[in-house]
């Protein structure tokens, strides 16, 4: 038995649908209604949940494991942005709590001119921190992005490493920490030269910071068929085997580092990475507790 439906376009034929089939129709496409009711309930709060498959190891079932894939990651990333608008959060609020208590003090009552000059030597050392965070927070969004600025040009490591050191040794004299270079063999890569020292003033404010005075930081270079190898290594605290690839997170900072006091924000490393990753190399870490960490990056050379 066929039926025939008019339209205004043409005519369109079909066979009907054979009697006691209905219910079998129905049952097949069921579990498929599921699926897209059950996707349609999940939001950004929810994507911990799971879809449910038909359970016939069908396409139906492969369709559900794909989306519980999918979400699975979506929900990695979803918990990574807000512990990191967290995160970012808590580390701006503490400057600008010191910056605004400063300028009240100064406005309480009238002072002297040494004592306003203390003041705002206080509020301008709280914001810089304040901008330094910000330009990481950017470099690091940048990065994630995948729109990370690069002017890259031919750079020669050992004349970039050469003047970094230069303008750290007074930071490592004020620390009581010896500031060498050691092994120099030369090198030349393609890349973004003020992106390079930054990564460079990252690991040596690191090691100086970490290290007790008497200590020392070196910063050497090698090189092999394919990248130049770059390693700063330090006699400091060290870095204790569960943490040392958490170094490299956002916003981490040891136990052992937040104990000594230093101000920092933990976003040292994880800018380091990005930009050596940004020049398609790799930074990896060697470290023991009370004797120091060696950290080594490796950057493709240009032929």
């Amino acid at each position: 038995m066929h039926r025939e439906q008019h339209s205004r376009k043409g005519v369109f034929s079909c066979q009907s649908v054979p009697e006691g089939s209905a219910g079998l129709l129905i049952q097949r496409l069921a579990p498929g209604a599921r699926v897209v009711s059950a996707f349609k309930t999940i939001s950004a709060e929810h994507l911990d949940r799971q879809v449910q498959g038909s359970g016939a190891g069908d396409e139906l079932d492969r369709l559900a494991q794909t989306l519980n894939k999918m979400l699975g990651r979506l929900n990695v990333a979803f918990q990574e942005v807000r512990q990191f608008s967290a995160d970012a959060s808590h580390e701006l609020q503490t400057p600008l709590t010191v910056l605004k208590g400063e300028i009240e003090v100064g406005l309480r009552s009238p002072r002297r001119p040494e004592e306003y000059q203390a003041i705002l030597r206080s509020a301008l050392e709280e914001t810089d921190r304040i901008a330094r965070l910000v330009e990481g927070l950017l470099l690091l969004s940048r990065s994630d992005a995948g729109v990370l600025r690069m002017d890259r040009r031919p750079v020669k490591l050992k004349d970039l490493i050469e003047e970094v050191i230069q303008e750290f040794q007074p930071l490592a004299g004020s620390h009581s920490v010896k500031l060498r270079i050691g092994p120099m063999e030369p090198a030349q890569i393609q890349g973004d030269p003020d992106h390079l020292r930054r990564l460079l003033l990252n690991l040596l404010d690191n090691g100086i910071k970490y290290t007790r005075p008497g200590g020392s930081v070196e910063i050497s270079l090698r090189r092999d068929e394919k990248f130049a190898i770059l390693q700063v290594s330090d006699t400091g605290m060290g870095i204790a085997k569960e943490d040392q690839e958490k170094v490299f997170r956002r916003f981490y900072r040891t136990a052992a580092a937040r104990a000594q006091g230093e101000i920092g924000s933990g976003l040292g490393l994880a800018i380091a990475r990005s930009i050596v990753e940004a020049h398609g190399g790799r930074i990896q870490v060697e470290s023991a507790v009370g004797k120091g960490s060696h950290f080594t990056i490796f950057l493709p050379l240009s032929f």
